[in-house]
């Protein structure tokens, strides 16, 4: 079983070594399961929250190893009548240091929102947005001419700052996700 799964990686990395280089338009969208959480130096938020979400990716490969890239990214976590959602959205760079390896990096803005829903009472929402960066790094695992699959690791972070009363601390919110994404590239 183990030298099967072996010889299958490397079937699938020679294969992506040796496609052809990616330059144009690609657009990408993919799903995420990972956790959102949030730190500050006092008690208003402490704590990891397991998450999904999505992504959406578009971006324009200048050559076979860099490109320039819009990046929307948002993670959710629901129970009962509490949701809390993290977004960053950023725009930044693609690089890619080998054919099926993907390397992102963006600056850009985040936006946190809580909601607090009843069945009878009022929802209550309380959001914030700030400034954001975000990394991430993609493994090509089927490809063919036109399209992608791969398994991706991201993560983002808002920094949120203290509110103008300055009786809360600095807060920092993050997404963690891993997933997989679907590009379809060659526009």
């Amino acid at each position: 079983m183990r030298t099967t799964w072996i010889a299958s990686v490397v079937v699938v990395l020679a294969t992506a070594a040796t496609a052809e280089a990616r330059t144009g338009l690609e657009l990408a969208g993919g799903l995420q399961a990972g956790e959102i959480s949030c730190r500050s130096e006092g008690d208003d938020c402490n704590g990891f929250t397991a998450a999904g979400g999505l992504a959406l990716d578009t971006a324009y490969m200048l050559g076979p190893r860099f490109g320039l890239a819009l990046d929307l990214w948002g993670m959710s976590h629901r129970k009962s009548s509490f949701t809390f959602s993290h977004y960053v959205n950023t725009l930044g760079v693609k690089v890619r240091p080998v054919q099926f390896l993907t390397l992102s990096a963006g600056l850009g803005a985040a936006h946190a929102s809580v909601d607090y829903h009843g069945r009878f009472a009022d929802s209550r929402v309380t959001s914030d947005t700030a400034f954001a960066i975000m990394t991430a790094a993609a493994v090509d695992v089927l490809r063919s001419q036109r399209w992608a699959l791969s398994v991706e690791l991201r993560f983002g972070t808002g920094f949120y700052g203290k509110d103008d009363d300055e009786r809360t601390e600095d807060i920092v919110g993050r997404n963690v996700g891993l997933g997989a994404a679907f590009t379809v590239f060659g526009f």
